[in-house]
Parts: structure tokens; sequence; C-alpha cells
């Protein structure tokens, strides 16, 4: 049974319950709800754009994008964007999920801080990693 918070839809999933514990394991609370909120706050604003995302890939994009700012997950010669979305990546693929759908989730999470003037296409359409999944409208055949 899909759980829900504020009316937003929580997936019962394999993925998303390991992808819960293995955050709530490795980021101070703080970080843990943060995460959450960026989930919910992704899944209000697609709806509100017409979108209808992968709500699984959401959530672990949502989760992983802020890894990078622990210790354990840090490392020197990148930002923490982009570990936290290399960690993602590998929790993906280690969970059976396909090399498109895990790089989508990458590109979203290393892109979270990218500047609004960053050249077209190079950034996620809305909300950090909040866009780690499908943009197909909702309207779409």
């Amino acid at each position: 049974m899909t759980s829900s918070i504020a009316g937003v839809p929580v997936p019962d999933t394999r993925l998303v319950a390991d992808a819960t514990d293995f955050i709530k394991s490795e980021e101070s609370p703080l970080l843990f709800h943060h995460s959450r909120r960026v989930y919910l706050f992704g899944m209000l604003q697609g709806k509100r754009r017409g979108l209808s995302p992968d709500p699984e890939l959401l959530y672990v994009g949502a989760m992983f994008h802020d890894l990078g700012l622990t210790e354990k997950h840090r490392t020197k010669d990148q930002r923490f964007e982009v570990d936290g979305a290399d960690r993602a990546r590998e929790f993906l693929t280690a969970h059976g999920i396909g090399d498109e759908e895990a790089r989508r989730v990458w590109t979203a999470i290393a892109l979270t801080l990218r500047s609004p003037s960053s050249p077209p296409g190079s950034r996620p359409t809305f909300s950090a990693s909040a866009t780690a999944t499908s943009t197909r409208p909702t309207s779409a055949p």
C-alpha cells in the first residue's frame, strides 16, 4: 500500500524502502527530512506543471541529492552534487534500474545548483533533483 504525506503519495516499494533506510543511516535527521521535503515539493511542482514523473526515481533523486554533503560520501575532486549523483547511480544500478533511468537521476542531481544563466538544456526543467524522472505531460498520448 502506498502511503501519503500531505496528500502526496510515497511509493511503497523495495527501492523506496531501501533508499529511505540507506539515507536515514547516512545523513543527519535534518538532511534526511530536507530530502523528503524535496520529494514532496517535486511531486507537487510536477503536478502543477502537468508532468508525470516516475515517483520512485524522483524519490531516489530527492533522497540522494545532498548525500555529497556528508563526510563519508564527499570527495575532494568534484562538487557535492556530483558526489550525490554518483552514489544515486550506483544505488539504482545495484537495484536493477536501467542505465537510462539511472542517467536521468544522475543528471538531475548533478545539475541541481546550475545557474539560471547556464546554456539552455544544461539544467533540469524544475526543482533540482525533483525531476530525475520522466517529463512527459500528463496529457500526452
